[in-house]
């Protein structure tokens, strides 16, 4: 199979989505960190901020950054954990949930375009075959 096609719809895909999405972002002074970590404490809230940085593999200092930034602009709240004072558990404000929810929908504006001509049985199996391929990197054994 030549997977180049897979690794240039990939590339340009993330970079279509990239700068859509950071000219929303820079709006609010965000960028593209900011936007990850939004998405990731809106499906995880309570996640402490060493969890973040397991998922994310940023460093400390950059989620820092960008949680201090995301707490300027009113989306998102660190509170002390109950039983761990030492540790922060990140959650998204109101006002933090409503912009994401503008960001998701520019993002699934994206995507509608880009397969818009597309067949319902075309996408259902490409998301199928996609379903498969994710599962694999489980599998990967990765040199750290």
């Amino acid at each position: 199979m030549d997977y180049s096609i897979l690794t240039g719809f990939a590339t340009r895909y993330m970079m279509t989505k990239k700068r859509t999405l950071s000219t929303i972002l820079k709006q609010k002074d965000l960028n593209t960190i900011d936007g990850i970590l939004m998405v990731l404490i809106d499906k995880h809230p309570d996640f402490s901020q060493e969890k973040i940085g397991e998922i994310t593999l940023f460093d400390g200092a950059s989620i820092a950054r960008a949680l201090k930034r995301l707490e300027a602009s009113g989306f998102a709240e660190r509170k002390v954990h109950p039983t761990n004072h030492r540790k922060k558990l990140v959650n998204l404000t109101p006002e933090g949930k409503e912009f994401l929810s503008k960001v998701k929908a520019a993002d699934h504006k994206i995507s509608d375009q880009l397969f818009e001509d597309v067949s319902e049985e075309d996408k259902k199996s490409l998301e199928e075959i996609l379903t498969h391929v994710f599962n694999n990197f489980d599998k990967i054994d990765i040199p750290k």
